[in-house]
């Protein structure tokens, strides 16, 4: 009895402080703690104190609705006329991406909203993702059933139905499919409740392509309601999709998943607000929205924001990286002109190259980003993501070249197993990172000969010793990277762009990969990638076990592909 006693005054005491949640000034985080720990002990412990809360917090909601948000929809539709000029402002086709569980009363409400706030909804697609194990499945067939005759104004309003992949892989899903030219984050807690809204992000999107032709853009609706100057649901252009090639990130459980996305805009000096449009989000930390079975799905406690969190701290390298690739699609849309040639400009280049280089290798991208554009608004180079020293300004970038059109690809290939072996036993734990825990090269060849590091590698030397091309060159380098798990190389630039450079994978891991300029891609084991040597590339490896690639660089090929020379030795060659 007295247990039950105390089990009761604790409830009280819990809902005495959650009902005080509904004045901002006595919200904090420990009541997210409170509302957790209520819901684990369910209606046998202070499942109670929940449903008095989502009572209190329901009658909230009409309040809002009638007094706050319905007039002001009303207010916006009334002065739609006066306040925006659609002459001119070309429409864009929009895509709103809205993962949902249990909440076919949320979603539907939403679909409303989007659909009677819209100015011209015919350019408007809504596509829905719901759970295949959702127990309101049969609801949302019905609400779909429906929606053409419902939401006839919109484009097409479709529901995917699939296995619970998360929230952050379902907005990736949906926007896999979506064929609007902006792709706009949604959720079943959001109300559009200003009328015109896409006009609005028809005349900011119009004014921002004007001032950047690229069209990489990061947008949000802002409407001064969020504290602190916050935001939330980005919108992205459709340059930007597939400039990154997905939505949102799916590392995180949920909460780091939008900022990621901003922090790359910010990054990039994409990040802008389409201002004066109120869209309401009815979130359950701002007494918003109840605390329902979904959110009891989810559980977000602050243990798990504070873990995405952390996670998200850590992953600047990959953000740095990510926002590089954004550079380099805009970079492409404006080739800056290079004013500086001959002695003085490849001074200078060096120069520029060195400070970059030791920011990236001090884990200062952000730093060594913002040096090379600088350097490309100089006239050094036309990209920040392709600095060589000794620039060839009139010479094609080559993203990528077919490795089957230089011989020696099929000549190392053959001898892939036993070049393998042979340095996957000498080299599988080299020790080669740098002072910042960084993949480092280890150089087996220099200076016309081989180094002392070569000596254990006899079989991958004679290989090499049959390729002309790699060795006779002056300034020719072969390169050795041992990745092992969890290592990452450090952004860099080849010295010349008139050379190829040749990546073989002797020994490639599951994890493993490497970014080219803008573009990732993987390697082939027993393959080469070729491409620019000029081109920024980084290397990865985020599996289990070591992988060891093999770099070196050839000239050009003055034609197609060129026949193969006689096979011999550079040695040789060199008495």
């Amino acid at each position: 009895m007295k247990r039950e006693r105390s089990r009761t005054v604790a409830g009280v005491l819990d809902l005495t402080r959650l009902l005080l949640g509904h004045f901002r000034r006595y919200r904090d985080a420990r009541l997210q703690d409170v509302v957790t720990a209520a819901l684990r002990e369910g209606e046998a412990g202070r499942g109670w104190v929940i449903s008095v809360l989502n009572g209190s917090i329901r009658v909230r909601q009409r309040l809002a609705y009638a007094l706050r948000l319905e007039p002001r929809r009303w207010w916006t539709r009334l002065t739609f006329p006066a306040r925006v000029a659609t002459a001119g402002v070309p429409a864009a086709s929009l895509s709103l991406l809205c993962p949902t569980r249990n909440r076919v009363g949320n979603l539907s409400e939403f679909l409303r909203s989007a659909h009677r706030t819209a100015a011209a909804p015919g350019r408007v697609e809504v596509l829905c993702y719901v759970d295949e194990d959702d127990p309101a499945l049969p609801e949302y067939r019905e609400l779909f059933a429906h929606a053409g005759r419902r939401f006839a104004g919109f484009a097409r309003c479709v529901l995917h139905v699939g296995p619970p992949i998360g929230v952050a892989a379902a907005w990736n899903h949906l926007a896999e499919r979506a064929t609007g030219d902006f792709l706009m984050m949604a959720n079943d807690d959001q109300l559009y409740v200003d009328h015109g809204w896409d006009v609005a992000l028809d005349q900011r999107a119009a004014e921002l392509t004007a001032l950047h032709e690229d069209a990489v853009l990061c947008l949000y609706f802002d409407a001064a309601q969020y504290p602190d100057g916050g935001r939330d649901f980005p919108i992205v252009s459709r340059p930007w999709y597939e400039t990154l090639g997905y939505f949102v990130p799916t590392i995180f459980q949920q909460w780091e998943v939008e900022q990621w996305v901003f922090d790359l805009a910010e990054r990039s000096g994409r990040l802008f607000a389409v201002s004066g449009v109120f869209v309401e989000h009815r979130h359950y930390q701002d007494y918003k929205a109840t605390f329902d079975q979904t959110y009891q799905r989810h559980r977000m406690t602050r243990d798990k924001s504070f873990a995405d969190h952390a996670l998200f701290l850590r992953t600047e390298p990959e953000r740095v990286a990510e926002t590089a690739k954004l550079a380099a699609r805009v970079a492409r849309g404006r080739p800056g002109p290079v004013g500086l040639t001959g002695p003085s400009g490849h001074r200078v280049r060096e120069r520029y190259r060195a400070l970059i280089d030791e920011l990236h290798a001090a884990a200062r991208h952000e730093a060594a980003a913002q040096c090379a554009e600088l350097a490309v608004c100089q006239g050094l180079w036309a990209s920040p993501l392709h600095r060589p020293v000794d620039y060839h300004a009139d010479l094609p970038v080559v993203a990528g070249r077919e490795a089957d059109d230089l011989w020696f690809t099929a000549h190392l290939a053959d001898r892939r197993r036993a070049i393998a072996d042979e340095l996957g036993a000498a080299f599988a734990s080299p020790g080669g990172d740098d002072a910042h825990g960084g993949a480092a090269a280890l150089v087996l060849y220099r200076d016309g000969a081989w180094t002392a590091a070569a000596s254990a590698a006899p079989v991958t030397r004679a290989a090499l010793d049959d390729i002309p091309e790699a060795l006779l060159l002056p300034d020719a380098v072969v390169e050795l990277w041992a990745l092992p798990a969890s290592s990452r190389s450090a952004p860099a630039c080849g010295p010349s762009n008139a050379f190829l450079r040749v990546e073989f994978g002797a020994v490639v891991t599951a994890g493993v990969g490497i970014r080219i300029g803008d573009d990732t891609r993987s390697l082939p084991e027993g393959g080469c990638l070729v491409f620019d040597d000029g081109l920024e590339r980084e290397r990865w490896n985020r599996g289990e076990g070591t992988s060891v690639l093999l770099g070196f660089r050839v000239p050009r090929p003055d034609g197609s592909t060129p026949s193969r020379p006689v096979p011999r030795r550079a040695a040789q060659a060199r008495r």
